[in-house]
Formats: structure tokens, C-alpha cells, sequence
């Protein structure tokens, strides 16, 4: 699909990558991880109610119902890899305004291709790289991008949230 587009161009420019990914990793949750939910959260409304917050047993209770809600989401993200920046659904960014970039390659669990904003309130921006060829797209960022060689792992939170399926 890569090959296809590099003849495209937008109005950011020509082309070279493009594909699409699901918004949120879906994991296979069995009956014991939800149970396991239950006994968590159960767990801490137990404390709220003990301690007299009931503020956090509200919190606790939106969490979990976020957590539950909020990733049964397909939302795709279209990506696309220009010549001027990087185009994530219809949010566009500049490489002058991105810090560096890194991918993290360690199939079949980690395929994923960061971005660092120069903006410290501005979030990582992360790409499930897919079925894509991971050393194209490295050959092709750095040619606007500094490369940040020095991250072998990936942040902490996907770790977390891969490990607890969230």
C-alpha cells in the first residue's frame, strides 16, 4: 500500500507512507479479567466507604466504567507520512514542530513508530506500525527528523497498559 502512494500529493506535500490502524490496541479479555476488575474496584469503594471519601469511590467507579466503555471503541486513525509532516486523521504536524521520532520493533507484541513533540504539553503521539516496513520509514523520517536512538524500550505506560490489558 506504501508503493501506491508515493506518487500522491496533498496539500502537505507529497506522500510516502500511508495506512490506517485501530484508535486502541483490543485485547482478548477473558471472564477472569473482568472479574478481576470487580474484586479491584470493589476493593477500593470498600476503602472510600472506610476512609469516608466518597469523591474516590465516584472516581473509582467512572474509571472502570471508562476503562469499560472506552476501549470497546473501533475508531481507525488514518496516517499518512508527508513531505512537509505527519498527518494524523485531519490533525496535521509540521516536523518543525516535532522533537524526534523512535520505533520500537518487537513483533509480534510492539510495532510502534513515536513521535515526540517539541511542545512539552503536547502527548507522544504513537503509531501502530502494522504490516509496514519499519526500516522505509526510518530511512525516510530521518530525512526530517532526528532520530532518537537512545529509547530501546517502549514508555512504561504501554507496557502497563499492554500487560493489563487496558
Amino acid at each position: 500500500m506504501a508503493d501506491e502512494n508515493k506518487n500522491l500529493k496533498n496539500e502537505h506535500g507529497k506522500v510516502f507512507f500511508q495506512w490506517s490502524f485501530l484508535e486502541f490496541p483490543h485485547y482478548e479479555r477473558n471472564r477472569q479479567w473482568y472479574a478481576w476488575l470487580a474484586v479491584v474496584v470493589g476493593l477500593l469503594i470498600i476503602y472510600s466507604i472506610f476512609s469516608a471519601n466518597f469523591l474516590f469511590a465516584l472516581i473509582s467507579i467512572i474509571t472502570a466504567l471508562i476503562i469499560l466503555l472506552f476501549h470497546q471503541s473501533k475508531n481507525e486513525v488514518n496516517f499518512k507520512i508527508t513531505e512537509d509532516g505527519i498527518l494524523v486523521n485531519a490533525k496535521f504536524y509540521d516536523y518543525k514542530e516535532l522533537e524526534n521520532f523512535y520505533i520500537i520493533y518487537e513483533p509480534p507484541q510492539v510495532k510502534t513508530l513515536y513521535f515526540e513533540p517539541k511542545s512539552f504539553f503536547n502527548p507522544r503521539i504513537p503509531v501502530d506500525l502494522q504490516n509496514q516496513n519499519p526500516v522505509k520509514i526510518r530511512e525516510t523520517l530521518k530525512k526530517y527528523l532526528a532520530e532518537d536512538i537512545e529509547r530501546e524500550n517502549e514508555p512504561l505506560s504501554d507496557q502497563t497498559s499492554r500487560m493489563l490489558k487496558l
